[in-house]
């Protein structure tokens, strides 16, 4: 459906699942304070599955060390302890331990709640309530987490993908055209760098998703960031020595320009198409390429040598993304960074 299918309308239809399933859990459980288990999944519920892990177990932990806190709290309060000094003797540790360790943060509020919102019929009874509240929430985030409009990062992993490649694009034709200089290219090139590491982030989540490795389960996902990586090299050099040896002092720069924004623009069509974004194109890998010069037919050694390079590697990346779909194979077996 259309209406879901930004992030915030799922993580909006994620979190108030969470939160219901929790308030129901707790009321059938007959917690003491069930409000703690809708508060707990709240706060846990995050877009990603990591981060909603993360944030589970860090509230587990400070429930936990709050808890067992409170209840040595109360032990010194029922031996003899003024209840203000047995508070603030447990609360100090805490208080250093949240900031020296942040993910137990919540100790501090779980002793509070423990020694001043005590329980009518047993004051030792709210540690544990509250513990077990809280391993409700974290328990139904992590479920919905997974199996509620899960957020698909192999889709925004190519899709990022698409944007760095159309980036590193820009920068080859302003580079070529010398309407650009060093200071702007860093410039776009941190944008390219941005892209990238939402793509490793997407990356890193989908490694979560499954027991499997992800190398095994989705080898063209896994090798993305890497060959991502060399290409955006590969461009920032080119734009380097575009700026030192003007394009137009080599031969066929027309044929560079069209031939270096066809194999770009194929690459980032089908990042695409693997996003699920576009329908695949007849037009393949070698036709794509044939665009790009002869280096062998350019006089200058470094556009020779540069323009080598970067063939070498737009091969293996087209190779790489002419594998069988999510299995596909190494792109240094390819023949297609070879020709030419």
């Amino acid at each position: 459906m259309d209406w879901i299918g930004g992030k915030v309308q799922r993580q909006t239809i994620r979190l108030l699942t969470a939160v219901g399933l929790s308030e129901a859990i707790a009321y059938g459980l007959h917690l003491y304070d069930p409000g703690w288990a809708v508060i707990t999944a709240a706060v846990v519920t995050q877009t990603t599955i990591s981060a909603t892990y993360t944030n589970g177990r860090s509230q587990l932990l400070g429930a936990f060390i709050g808890g067992t806190a409170g209840i040595l709290a109360l032990c010194a309060k029922f031996a003899g302890v003024p209840a203000h000094l047995a508070y603030w003797g447990a609360l100090i540790p805490l208080a250093a331990l949240a900031s020296w360790r942040p993910q137990t943060r919540l100790g501090p509020v779980t002793l509070t709640i423990v020694m001043l919102f005590p329980s009518a019929s047993s004051p030792f009874g709210v540690p544990f309530e509250r513990v077990l509240c809280v391993l409700t929430g974290v328990i139904v985030s992590m479920i919905v987490s997974f199996a509620v409009l899960r957020e698909q990062p192999r889709r925004d992993a190519f899709r990022e993908a698409g944007i760095m490649i159309r980036g590193l694009r820009d920068i080859l034709a302003k580079a070529s055209h010398d309407a650009i200089g060093w200071k702007e290219i860093r410039a776009l090139g941190d944008a390219c760098t941005t892209s990238l590491r939402n793509v490793i982030a997407n990356v890193d989540e989908a490694r979560r998703e499954h027991w499997r490795p992800l190398e095994s389960r989705d080898p063209m996902l896994a090798a993305l960031p890497s060959t991502l990586r060399q290409l955006q090299t590969d461009a920032m050099v080119v734009a380097r020595v575009a700026l030192a040896r003007p394009v137009h002092e080599i031969a066929n720069v027309e044929q560079f320009e069209r031939g270096m924004t066809a194999a770009l623009d194929w690459i980032a069509d089908r990042c695409d198409v693997e996003a699920g974004d576009k329908p695949r194109k007849t037009v393949d890998a070698g036709a794509a390429l044939a665009g790009l010069p002869d280096e062998a037919a350019i006089d200058d050694q470094v556009w020779r040598f540069v323009l080598r390079v970067l063939r070498v590697d737009l091969g293996d990346f087209a190779c790489f993304l002419t594998g069988t779909g999510r299995h596909a194979k190494s792109a240094s077996a390819c023949p297609i960074s070879d020709q030419g």
